[in-house]
């Protein structure tokens, strides 16, 4: 049994959240109603994104070429986004295909995927761009890919297949696809103009992808607003809310995922760090792992602290021996901010996911290097960093 909970989440009879990227399974029921109740959810505080996401799709059915990007961090609604255009693409011919991180080295994964329902189409292509295709998707035999060939029988077999109906083509997850996979759309995309083809690409922001440098039309997707958040999670107390809105920056997944333990959650010392969903600590903590050593060490401190002040940092720093010049890396990964005598995370779920990540006896010791580290007036923030050290 599934149920929409009072705080709009979806859960279980076994009490686990539903989304709309949960495959069915043992204790996670799925169903047309809970994903339509789920993107519902998720769709709060979109409608400029919905707006642009029409103005597409009607743009294809008059007979002009549209693309969209939608960009932004893990659980921010682009798989929403998403299925809501595909509802609305009534009428037209869908292409849909998801970027998958284990395929990503296969070449041409993600083209076959995608195209697959328009393969009958190639006979009405030149035949040098046929055989291109078919050698590339291993339906033939056929020497190597040439990439000028793949692309311009993307492009034709996409116009082909627009013959009879407006198509909508949906990519989800496209900082996983394969690149030659990429390449190739990407050489369609920039070259649709007259035939009528919307095109709607979701990536992960901070992540390389297909839009780099290819001057898309792009969407960024920020968190909700304060407002919207507690319409989100109703039935929570407005503080409670609040707090979870500045722990989140608003994020819908994390808020959805974390609002049935807002209040215990919000008796947690002011600023510390609070558990984050596994599905958004996975894509911080994939770049966190890129970095060096004394870059990560740097890191879980500058997250077990409540303060952004580098001069207490540095002390603290100094009673671990860890650098804190290798911050910099981690600015240059998407992680974090730097200025004169601060450093930001550019999101609080970055900071969750690094800090929860990190072994036990690591945030003890920087809990342990940043209590010694704040000065005798300092009683509070001190009795709360040498709490963690029990």
């Amino acid at each position: 049994m599934t149920r929409l909970a009072s705080g709009g989440h979806l859960v279980s009879s076994g009490g686990h959240l539903v989304s709309s990227g949960d495959p069915p399974g043992p204790g996670r029921p799925c169903s047309v109603p809970v994903t339509a109740a789920y993107n519902h959810a998720m769709l709060l505080g979109r409608a400029h994104e919905r707006q642009e996401i029409g103005l597409a799709l009607a743009r294809a059915r008059s007979g002009t070429s549209a693309t969209l990007a939608l960009a932004g961090e893990p659980g921010i609604g682009k798989t929403a986004l998403l299925d809501h255009a595909a509802g609305q693409a009534a009428g037209m011919r869908l292409l849909q295909a998801r970027g998958i991180e284990s395929e990503a080295q296969i070449p041409f994964a993600s083209l076959l995927e995608l195209i697959r329902p328009a393969l009958p189409m190639l006979g009405k292509i030149p035949a040098p761009q046929a055989a291109a295709m078919e050698s590339a998707l291993a339906l033939r035999p056929g020497p190597g890919h040439e990439r000028f060939a793949v692309g311009a029988a993307t492009l034709s077999l996409l116009a082909a297949y627009a013959e009879d109906a407006p198509v909508a083509v949906m990519i989800d997850d496209a900082h996983w696809l394969d690149e030659s996979s990429a390449q190739a759309l990407l050489f369609a995309f920039r070259r649709l103009v007259a035939d009528p083809i919307a095109v709607l690409i979701a990536v992960r922001e901070g992540e390389p992808s297909l839009l780099d440098g290819a001057d898309l039309p792009t969407l960024r997707l920020g968190g909700l607003t304060s407002d919207e958040a507690i319409l989100l999670v109703r039935g929570l107390a407005p503080e409670a809310a609040s707090w979870l809105h500045a722990a989140t920056a608003g994020n819908p997944l994390a808020l959805l995922e974390l609002a049935p333990d807002a209040d215990n959650l919000a008796l947690a010392p002011e600023g510390a760090p609070v558990l984050v969903p596994a599905t958004i600590a996975g894509a911080f903590l994939r770049r966190a792992g890129t970095l060096s050593d004394s870059t990560r060490q740097a890191l879980v401190l500058a997250a077990t602290s409540d303060s952004s002040d580098l001069t207490t940092l540095g002390r603290a720093a100094a009673h671990l021996g860890v650098d804190l010049s290798a911050l910099a890396s981690a600015e240059a990964a998407g992680l974090v901010t730097l200025d004169p005598g601060r450093v930001e995370f550019r999101h609080p779920l970055a900071r969750s996911a690094i800090y929860a990540d990190a072994p036990a006896g690591q945030r003890r010791a920087a809990h342990r290097a940043l209590a010694a580290a704040l000065p005798d007036r300092d009683v509070d923030r001190r009795a709360r960093s040498e709490e963690h050290n029990v």
